[in-house]
Formats: C-alpha cells, sequence, structure tokens
C-alpha cells in the first residue's frame, strides 16, 4: 500500500522525499498526475517511465562518412525567409558493439518501458504539439537524457515525424558516446559560428535506423562553460525552418546554472524530469518555481 503524501495531494510523506510504488517483477507504470505542472489553459501533462538508472558507457566512437543534403518541407518554410542548408553525414550503429543500454525503443521496441516512451509522446502531442521542447531535470543524474533520446526515438518512431535531437549539455555530453559517433562539426561549434553568420549551412548525423538526426556535441573538444543563449535563439529560429516537426534538446539540469532559463525562451515548452526514491520533492518545487510557469508542460517521473 502506498501512502498519501504531502506532496502533491500526498499528506503523510515526508518533504524530502518522493515515495515510489514498487511491486516485484516487471515495473509497473507509476501515477503522476499529482505532481504534474498545470498549464494556463487547465490542462497538465504528466506521465511516468519505468528505466533502469545506467551509468555513463566509454564505447568506441567512429566517424560517418556519407554525406547526403536534406531537402527541407515546403511546410516548414516561412514566407520571404529561405530555409537553411542542412548536411546530413549518414551514421549507422556498430554491429561490433552492443549497443547502449538507453536506446529503450531500439533495444526492446516491445517493452513495458518502451510503450511508456509511446505513451508519453502521445500526451506531448495532446498538449498543442510543440516544436521544440527543452528536456531537462532539478539536478544532474536523475535521467534527462534517456528521456530525451527515447522521446525523440518515439516521436521518429517508422519515420512518423522529421526530429532533431540536439544537446546543449556543454560541459557533459553524452550523445556522441551513446550513438557511437564523433561529430563530424560539433553542435557547440556550430551555434558560436551561426551565431555570426546565421545562413551557413548546418552539419547533423542522419542515424537512419532510429529514423533520427542529431547534432551532438564533441565529447573530445574543448567546450565552453555556459551555453551561448543568444547562439541557441538564433539556432532554434533557423532549425525551426528545416523541415522539423519536432526538436528535442537534451538540456543541462535547473540547478547550478541559469541555461534552461535561457533555453525556454527560445523553445515551446519544457519537461522536468525526476527520479523516484533520489529526487525530493524540496527539489522538484524548487525547479517548477524557477522555471516559467508558461512553459512547463510537466513532469516525467522514473522508476529508481
Amino acid at each position: 500500500m502506498t501512502k498519501r503524501g504531502k506532496f502533491g495531494d500526498r499528506p503523510g510523506l515526508p518533504d524530502d522525499e518522493l515515495e515510489v510504488p514498487t511491486r516485484a517483477g516487471a515495473p509497473l507504470p507509476l501515477v503522476t498526475t499529482p505532481m504534474a505542472a498545470v498549464r494556463p489553459d487547465g490542462r497538465s501533462l504528466a506521465h511516468t517511465l519505468a528505466l533502469s538508472a545506467d551509468g555513463e558507457r566509454d564505447g568506441g566512437l567512429d566517424v560517418g562518412r556519407s554525406t547526403v543534403a536534406m531537402q527541407p518541407r515546403a511546410a516548414g518554410a516561412v514566407v520571404g525567409e529561405a530555409a537553411p542548408e542542412i548536411g546530413l553525414t549518414q551514421h549507422h550503429l556498430p554491429d561490433d558493439a552492443e549497443p547502449d543500454p538507453r536506446l529503450v525503443l531500439h533495444l526492446e521496441p516491445d517493452s513495458e518501458r518502451a510503450a511508456q516512451f509511446r505513451v508519453l509522446r502521445h500526451h506531448l502531442l495532446e498538449v498543442g504539439r510543440p516544436q521544440v521542447v527543452v528536456v531537462t531535470s532539478p539536478r544532474a543524474g536523475e535521467g534527462k537524457t534517456p528521456t530525451a533520446i527515447n522521446l525523440a526515438l518515439a516521436l521518429a518512431e517508422c519515420g512518423r515525424a522529421k526530429v532533431l535531437l540536439a544537446e546543449t549539455h556543454l560541459r557533459r555530453p553524452q550523445l556522441a558516446g551513446v550513438f557511437r559517433f564523433v561529430p563530424p562539426w560539433c553542435f557547440a561549434e556550430q551555434l558560436a559560428a551561426h551565431r555570426h553568420q546565421p545562413m551557413l549551412p548546418w552539419g547533423l548525423v542522419d542515424i537512419p535506423q532510429l529514423w533520427l538526426h542529431v547534432a551532438a556535441v564533441n565529447p573530445r573538444a574543448e567546450q565552453a562553460q555556459l551555453l551561448d543563449a543568444p547562439a541557441f535563439a538564433i539556432a532554434m529560429e533557423r532549425l525551426r525552418r528545416g523541415g522539423y516537426d519536432h526538436i528535442v534538446i537534451d538540456a543541462p539540469p535547473v540547478f547550478g546554472t541559469a541555461e534552461v532559463n535561457l533555453l525556454q525562451d527560445a523553445a515551446d515548452g519544457v519537461l522536468l524530469v525526476v527520479r523516484g526514491r533520489s529526487s525530493t520533492a524540496r527539489d522538484v518545487r524548487r525547479a517548477i518555481d524557477q522555471i516559467t510557469a508558461a512553459k512547463l508542460l510537466g513532469t516525467v517521473l522514473l522508476e529508481s
């Protein structure tokens, strides 16, 4: 029996702990509706995922070499403004290395965990089909990167939408390691270059197996400590016109910097990822208070 607590209409739960119901065997979806942020129109988005915690993995990296041109959709263009030129370097997940366990929809497409990401996709589309979505968490290590990756995979599944997954956590980039490639042009470097020359072509990675485009930060490059907010805003303005139905941003955590506040200004909404028995109610409240209420789409609770 799960106790009711003070946070999110759960009066008896200590303020510094989020209690998660568990059972033996496969994890159950976790009910997080009381935690959901309510949008100005009265609607809310909350969903839960069952993911095991996986540490970072350093696999062999390779470089895709076949470059193709992306033809932007006419619907993504704005009258009077040209769509950006996007060059794609094709990359295939290596056959000689085990895929990263965070690729849930790729490794376990018929699993309950994969199904929960598809339900999250459904709820996200219900709140107005946001084009640019920032995925963050109160602190590091709470599961925002696996959530961003699998949300992007769910949105792009079977070519149902054209999706770009981009990372802006410059101090701890992970996408290149997850997908096993070295970015042909580091996304952080592209942000800096396009701030001064917005009409430059973009260089992204196309992973045909996953129907996904990726803008990754090169983990081997020396990174700036802070994200350039004007550069990110310019990038989103341009990439919105590149034919993408959705752009999912793997962002830094809320605490420690003001980067999420800067990112949200150029996005349509923010998803806050929290982890049961790890994230505290106090941290969740503080994170929600720091994010603009109108931008908060909802919370995603991951099972420990």
